[in-house]
């Protein structure tokens, strides 16, 4: 019994320790590599650090939907959508970071000659710094967009119960002050 809120922890550790870091670096990163490209030599050590991270961050990342599905296991949540809407969301978005935002980094970082001389295996080109610039902030919004669906998905219960508790809580005190009201004018008559 003890394994599902250990895993839900470890869940929501996972993602906040590894996927927040990421999402700020997907979001940074394609400033700093072009402003590296232009000439400033900070922001080349800036989109080092960036790339790192994301790289390094992303590859630990996977560690929240799998934790996330072995959650499934551990209760009765195979009949809730929101959990296998979570998991697909999760899983279209580590895919993009690893399919798409990390080679795209990958290439701009070679270009730049700002990877380790083990990894520049071959010439790297960017044709366009400032579409590629876009394209890659387009990703990195969709990447964290991805993630934050995700983790209202996973909270909606919660909200909504509060929403309810409080919709609830400030009937139930209309409803006293009414009955008030009605038992005040019945002692007047």
């Amino acid at each position: 019994m003890i394994m599902g809120p250990l895993l839900t922890i470890v869940h929501v550790l996972a993602a906040v320790l590894l996927l927040g870091p990421v999402t700020v670096a997907v979001s940074q990163f394609q400033v700093q590599a072009l402003k590296a490209h232009e000439g400033d030599t900070a922001a080349g050590g800036a989109a080092r650090v960036l790339y790192r991270i994301t790289q390094t961050y992303g590859m630990l990342s996977l560690l929240v939907p799998l934790v996330g599905f072995a959650i499934m296991f551990t209760g009765n949540y195979w009949h809730e959508g929101r959990f296998h809407t979570s998991l697909l969301l999760s899983i279209i978005g580590w895919a993009l970071l690893l399919f798409v935002i990390m080679p795209r980094q990958k290439t701009m970082m070679g270009t730049l000659r700002l990877l380790p001389e083990d990894e520049l295996t071959h010439d790297f080109q960017v044709a366009d710094w400032k579409k590629a610039k876009s394209q890659l902030a387009m990703f990195g919004g969709t990447f964290s967009l991805l993630w934050v669906v995700t983790a209202i998905l996973m909270m909606l219960p919660r909200i909504m119960g509060q929403f309810a508790r409080v919709a609830t809580s400030t009937s139930e005190k209309r409803h006293a002050r009414t009955h008030a009201r009605f038992l005040t004018q019945m002692r007047g008559i």
